[in-house]
């Protein structure tokens, strides 16, 4: 199966073509993909192809959309690091003592932070090339999408900056991911389809609004609209949307909520099944509230969760960060000390136009 996947991209390569990359990644690479829910294998392929297509056929005309889901992908190689090295730094707190507790916990938050700093990266070069492909994020018109796959590929963008913009945070700022990256993909969320998209973009919009209070519609509790949209994911078999509510609520400092969402996240797994052209996303979701989840056993217990969806007899809190304290300071996306304030935000984006017929 890797060697059939391979091909397509191979061919497209010696063509040296970036239309023709590009749809040889979006519409037979990444769908073959999507139905594999081997995280490590597809992050690995990020990382081993992204600096090819990036060649491919000029430098100065890469092929974006492939770029945008490549770089996407090596970002979760790092996101798996950093989640490592956070276990490590509670692991030490819980069982060590002395010097030697100071030292493990000073390596594993050294080795979180690089790990955060390369997730940040990658995820910022993935957002990057989804602008230069659909046209500013956050911008007053909608870009125009072929195929439900060219939607996939917008999302991921979006979420891309996102994940950028927290992975950044939680390194110190080496990548400088704008503030305002936040309220212009809960405006471009807006382009996309929520039903056929597993309600993330309604997720993303309640996420961005819940961590930047005041930035959304004043009639609207953002808690509320994020947790709706979660469980409306659930029933999907696609749950990014919990697994968006779980680490909102944790890196906020809603532990309470986030223990919730953990376990609603556990029962929904065991009574909806994956949607089966979607593993990939669903297992990407479940490692993310699984960490959450690894985070609290470990601060309680000394070890990883023993089921999804099981908490500690203790209740511990889910810390807002494996650090034990938000990265944003006095709220969850709070502007650090020296940094401008953003640029003002752009007009509500439009609706979007008529899908066009796309040339294979």
């Amino acid at each position: 199966m890797k060697r059939l996947v391979l091909v397509p991209t191979a061919l497209g390569l010696l063509v040296g073509c970036a239309a023709k990359v590009d749809n040889l990644t979006v519409n037979r690479v990444v769908p073959r993909y999507m139905t594999n829910g081997d995280l490590e294998m597809a992050c690995a392929l990020g990382e081993t192809l992204s600096n090819g297509l990036a060649a491919v056929p000029k430098e100065d005309n890469p092929p974006h959309r492939a770029l945008t889901l490549g770089y996407g992908t090596a970002a979760m190689c790092a996101e798996l690091q950093a989640m490592e090295y956070e276990l490590a730094a509670a692991r030490a707190e819980h069982l060590y003592e002395g010097e030697a507790q100071i030292a493990a916990i000073k390596d594993a938050r050294y080795g979180a932070e690089r790990a955060h700093g390369l997730a940040a990266r990658r995820w910022w070069d993935a957002f990057e090339h989804t602008e230069v492909q659909y046209g500013p994020v956050g911008d007053e018109t909608c870009p125009t999408f072929n195929r439900r796959h060219d939607q996939m590929t917008y999302l991921v963008g979006l979420y891309a900056g996102m994940a950028a913009l927290i992975h950044d945070k939680t390194a110190g700022g080496p990548v400088g991911v704008p503030l305002d990256v936040l309220p212009r993909v809960a405006r471009s969320s807006q382009c996309l389809d929520d039903d056929l998209l597993w309600h993330v973009p309604e997720a993303m919009r309640a996420a961005s609004w819940a961590t930047v209070p005041g930035s959304g519609p004043t009639d609207v509790d953002p808690w509320a609209m994020l947790a709706e949209a979660a469980k409306k994911g659930e029933g999907t078999g696609v749950r990014l949307g919990r697994a968006m509510h779980v680490l909102i609520n944790a890196n906020a400092g809603r532990g309470e909520q986030a223990r919730e969402g953990m376990q609603m996240h556990g029962e929904s797994l065991k009574s909806t099944p994956v949607a089966p052209d979607w593993k990939f996303f669903d297992e990407y979701a479940r490692r993310i509230t699984l960490h959450q989840s690894d985070l609290v056993w470990t601060a309680a217990e000394g070890y990883r969760t023993p089921a999804l969806g099981d908490l500690p007899q203790d209740g511990a809190e889910a810390p807002a960060d494996p650090f034990g304290a938000d990265p944003f300071g006095a709220d969850p996306f709070g502007a650090p000390e020296e940094t401008a304030e953003p640029a003002d935000s752009p007009a509500e984006p439009a609706s979007e136009e008529a899908p066009a017929e796309e040339t294979e």
